[in-house]
């Protein structure tokens, strides 16, 4: 399965990266940026979108279907976006001195289900036994249906972070038969919303900037919600970052970038879930 869901990824890859293509010659001489990467930015670069156009109208945002955060960052390294959104820190061997990396706000991971699975709060510890296969209903006996992501995701990567008995967990859980793997994060949170007794990690800014009917689970009676995130209680969150070439052509680029700092992007991103971050004092 995982094979397969491997394959549907480059292809939908290619898809959009030959649409990035069609759009910039379709665009030729207008002032269009071209956006796409992880799923958990995607509803919120929209509204932004749309509201720059209405300052801007001579701008023009086309917000591309999701490629993942590798994705993009290749995309952007092949000149066929403009702007990459991801959710991790580019890796060792992504870094690029053409390649310019600003983290735009950092927003909750959420541990999420759906609205009529019988729990409300979980803890660590149930999630280790979760991905380890040992935890397999919720108190009402339906089953957990947990939903993977890729290997190579950020947020597989997020859960081997929380600690070294959880890698062993998430990387066991990849052995368990019959379990959805959610390419995107749209799929996760598509399957999230299907099956009651749902289990998976998704984001804070996905759920409020689509409207997702998911049920945000409490991690020991703690809340994922930004001011738990910002005073410290909520200890999960992953930091967005916005990827681009260094003296881009198109000047709109840097208008769409700069729009995501001024105080209505800053407020955007709070409504979708955000801590916004301030823009370093070394970017242009």
């Amino acid at each position: 399965m995982v094979h397969r869901c491997v394959v549907g990824v480059c292809m939908c890859a290619c898809i959009v990266l030959a649409t990035c293509g069609s759009l910039s010659r379709a665009a030729s001489g207008s002032q269009v940026v071209k956006v796409t990467g992880t799923g958990s930015s995607i509803g919120t670069m929209k509204l932004i979108a749309d509201a720059l156009s209405k300052k801007y109208p001579a701008i023009r945002v086309d917000i591309l279907p999701s490629i993942g955060s590798t994705g993009a960052i290749k995309a952007v390294k092949a000149d066929k976006i403009d702007v990459g959104l991801s959710s991790r820190a580019l890796r060792p061997d992504e870094q690029d001195r053409e390649v310019e990396v600003v983290a735009y706000g950092r927003t909750p991971v959420v541990f999420g289900t759906h609205p009529n699975t019988s729990i409300n709060d979980i803890t660590i510890q149930d999630v280790e036994q979760i991905y380890r296969g040992q935890k397999l209903s919720w108190p009402d006996k339906t089953p957990v249906r947990l939903v993977l992501r890729p290997k190579s995701d950020a947020y597989t990567e997020f859960l081997a972070r929380i600690s070294d008995r959880m890698r062993v967990a998430t990387e066991k859980s990849y052995s368990i038969p019959g379990l959805f793997t959610g390419i995107t994060d749209q799929d996760a949170a598509n399957q999230i919303e299907r099956a009651v007794g749902s289990f998976a990690v998704t984001s804070l800014s996905l759920i409020l900037s689509e409207g997702r009917n998911i049920k945000r689970l409490t991690l020991s009676k703690v809340a994922p919600t930004v001011k738990n995130l910002e005073s410290g209680t909520y200890p999960f969150a992953m930091t967005m970052y916005l990827i681009s070439r260094h003296n881009s052509p198109n000047p709109a680029v840097r208008t769409f970038i700069d729009f995501i700092f001024s105080r209505e992007g800053q407020q955007i991103l709070r409504e979708t879930g955000h801590q916004p971050l301030k823009k370093p004092a070394n970017q242009r």
